[in-house]
């Protein structure tokens, strides 16, 4: 503790000297502060927002009541005629408190130190600086008189509101001039100075007068004011303005992504109303004219959908948000992207399966029963039954297919074997969800509400082999005076899910775009993602990365109710996360990736290995491809995608690797041609005039299909919505067809069932 101590004293004094040629630049500082506004610039140096904070005169220390000036000493330092600048009683006690736990205190902090602080140093606490402080306040002493430095005071502290300086307040508050001031609103007015964006009378009117009445006995114990004086202000109760004047700030882009800079500056104890701070962000402005471009498109060309309201979030490998278009409705300034609470409907399978695949309950080679499921449900005569968007039931299918095509009977049946609590948990630590995850069995399908900004988070996991970022939106703040007081970095989480399941989980989340739901995204190269759609369509998600770049789209229609105040959410039947939000994401992501894309990232071809169930070396597959697709007499019944069984046992993929050419009774051995069919997209056998989308691929002549399509039939050989509804999510084709698959009746606990 001693040499804590002598250290102290000793760099002290050897800051008294830099202090003296600080303190010349006294003026010239209070001149910035008075003069300089708060602006926020993105991170290409464009003005998001600027704020010119609010000044009335300066007025001289004689214009102010000798109760005011009692007040904010009794308030901020009762010696301050007693000391030299400094208290070193209160300094002691920091000392020793900073050697014992290595941490600054406020303590033995005076008017004097305050307003060196305010002057020229940051608003960070740290030793040095506390240090710095007291050497410009003992110069300053010796410069000014005290009388000098308490008018400088009371003329640029900061009483919250833009009240900036005792007439500022005096106006705002009161509607006064600062002559005019009673005795409680002077102890009302002296306290507001130490928390001013949150304790002053205007936000939180209650404790504000309690702590009037804690300035009001400092005064009364220090012989200021009389006992009748004391009880008379202390049963004052002050009338303050409901709506005090604010004037200076105005947001120029990016409004959402604005007031989030604003909201997480005052948590961290910054406010731009003080004047005179830089922040620079992360944002990029022309990212974020092409994303709310992206997003006012699709709600334009969504409206016969019902699509009103839409939102987008990205951000590179290592966090910094490019872009956040929190909606495009003015009247509501709620963000969707970090403030709003929504259910992800089928995006969240990418977590359920992550999951699953770490645990060992499934692999990527996995069959998944697609049999119907009775779970228990909330009574034992309601049990929870979850149903596929086509309605269809029966077969196993491959883990490939049963993401690609976002079905719900093999998502659950997956959560349940994993276990909806353990799965919960794991979810929540693995992939960073501060939103509270029911743990039910409708978890799978995306029931419980979370915020976009989480879901971006989460996918980072995917994008960056097993960690995570965290998304942040600040670079760098600097005060008036060039100090800098708050840097933003990168900032990641190592997870359970390793390079291995993240590589399973990119070929899954690919499979999406190339083959399944997600086909919109496709105009992105190496475009990987998961689309999500909620009961009715009230929720509508793309959720997805490329080189190096995650972005979250959303899409909805919204409503505001006056008598409860509030904004809702309306029911969109024909609406799907695959023809809505890919799209959207697809086209909010172009300039990001123009601008921000990489090439250098994880290389998820790198052979990987697996045990598979005899314990052999699988073959690697292309990610760009879906799983071959073979002779139907080789397939497992109801999953027409499914990889082939590997005859030889060694590993190798037949449907891959040509048979090796067979020599019967010495002729010549026959080469196996390839052959090009056209075959449904959805199935896999040769088409039919009915499959709404095919391909044309081609196929070893021994391996080709030989059964024609059966999933897709005549309009009157469908049965309730249930085969055509299935085509319609993927394809677009929205039509009556289509309500018939988007049912989500039988969720959990009161969870909506998503797909798709």
């Amino acid at each position: 503790m001693l040499i804590g101590i002598v250290w102290f004293l000793i760099y002290m004094f050897t800051n008294i000297k830099n202090a003296e040629s600080l303190v010349d630049k006294t003026s010239e500082k209070i001149q910035a502060h008075n003069s300089k506004p708060s602006r926020i610039y993105s991170a290409d140096n464009k003005i998001l927002f600027e704020l010119n904070p609010i000044y009335k005169e300066n007025i001289s220390l004689s214009r102010v009541p000798k109760h005011m000036i009692k007040a904010i000493l009794a308030a901020e330092d009762k010696r301050y005629y007693e000391h030299p600048g400094v208290d070193w009683l209160g300094l002691a006690r920091a000392s020793v408190n900073f050697v014992k736990e290595r941490k600054v205190s406020g303590g033995g902090s005076t008017i004097t130190m305050q307003l060196a602080k305010r002057l020229f140093s940051a608003s960070e606490v740290k030793m040095q600086r506390k240090v710095q402080d007291i050497a410009i306040a003992i110069n300053m002493e010796k410069r000014y008189t005290k009388d000098q430095i308490l008018e400088i005071y009371l003329n640029t502290v900061y009483f919250g509101e833009q009240a900036y300086g005792i007439a500022a307040a005096s106006s705002i508050y009161f509607n006064k001039e600062v002559e005019d001031l009673t005795l409680g609103e002077s102890a009302m007015l002296a306290r507001c100075v130490r928390t001013p964006a949150r304790e002053n009378p205007v936000r939180d009117y209650q404790t504000a007068n309690m702590n009037k009445n804690v300035v009001l006995r400092t005064m009364f114990d220090e012989g200021w004011i009389t006992q009748k004086e004391y009880n008379r202000a202390k049963n004052e109760e002050p009338e303050v303005q409901k709506n005090p004047s604010v004037r200076g700030g105005r947001i120029l882009r990016a409004p959402y992504f604005v007031r989030s800079v604003i909201q997480e500056l005052r948590q961290k104890g910054i406010e731009l109303t003080q004047g005179g701070y830089t922040v620079v962000t992360t944002l990029d402005s022309e990212v974020q004219k092409e994303a709310e471009a992206a997003v006012a498109q699709m709600v334009e060309s969504k409206k016969w959908v019902g699509v009103n309201a839409g939102a987008f979030i990205c951000m590179d490998s290592e966090g910094r948000i490019l872009a956040d278009v929190g909606g495009l409705n003015p009247k509501n300034q709620v963000s969707r992207t970090t403030q709003s609470i929504m259910q992800p409907g089928s995006s969240f399978k990418a977590f359920v399966y992550a999951e699953a695949l770490k645990e060992g309950v499934v692999s990527e080679n996995s069959m998944i029963s697609n049999a119907r499921l009775k779970l228990p449900g909330r009574t034992k005569t309601e049990p929870y039954m979850p149903r596929n968007s086509h309605g269809g039931y029966g077969g196993s299918y491959s883990l490939f297919s049963a993401f690609a095509q976002s079905m719900n009977v093999p998502a659950v049946r997956t959560f349940w074997d994993l276990g909806p609590k353990k799965g919960a948990d794991l979810i929540k630590e693995d992939f960073g969800f501060t939103s509270k995850l029911d743990k039910v069995a409708s978890l799978a399908l995306g029931s419980s509400n979370v915020r976009p900004i989480e879901m971006l988070r989460a996918y980072s996991v995917f994008m960056l082999e097993g960690r995570r970022a965290e998304p942040y939106r600040i670079k760098q703040v600097l005060d008036a005076s060039g100090e800098e007081v708050l840097a933003g970095q990168s900032s990641y989480t190592p997870t359970r899910i390793g390079p291995e399941v993240c590589q399973v989980m990119d070929r899954l989340l690919r499979g999406v775009v190339t083959s399944g739901t997600g086909a919109s995204a496709g105009v992105i190269d190496e475009a990987r993602g998961k689309t999500g759609t909620t009961d009715e369509g009230k929720d509508l998600w793309f959720c997805g990365y490329a080189k190096g770049i995650v972005g979250i789209s959303w899409a909805g229609s919204e409503y505001y109710n006056s008598r409860r105040d509030r904004w809702y959410q309306k029911a969109m039947p024909r609406g799907f996360g695959g023809d809505v939000s890919a799209p959207m994401w697809a086209k909010a992501m172009r300039i990001a990736l123009d601008k921000y894309g990489s090439d250098v990232k994880p290389d998820f071809r790198a052979a990987r290995s697996s045990e598979t169930e005899q314990g052999k070396k699988e073959q690697e597959k292309p990610i760009e491809d879906v799983p071959p697709i073979t002779d139907d007499t080789n397939l497992p019944a109801g999953d027409p995608m499914a990889p082939p069984v590997d005859p030889t046992g060694v590993g190798e993929n037949p449907a891959l690797t040509p048979p090796a050419p067979k020599k019967e009774d010495g002729k010549k051995p026959e080469i196996d041609e390839e052959v090009s069919l056209e075959v449904c997209a959805d199935s896999g056998m040769i088409a039919t005039q009915y499959c709404p989308e095919t391909i044309t691929r081609k196929f070893v002549k021994s391996k080709r299909p030989k059964s024609r399509c059966k999933l897709h039939k005549a309009p009157e050989e469908s049965g309730a919505g249930g085969t055509a509804g299935n085509a319609g999510g993927n394809n677009g084709a929205n039509n009556g067809a289509n309500n018939g698959g988007n049912n989500g009746a039988n969720v959990l606990n009161g969870g909506r069932e998503s797909h798709r």
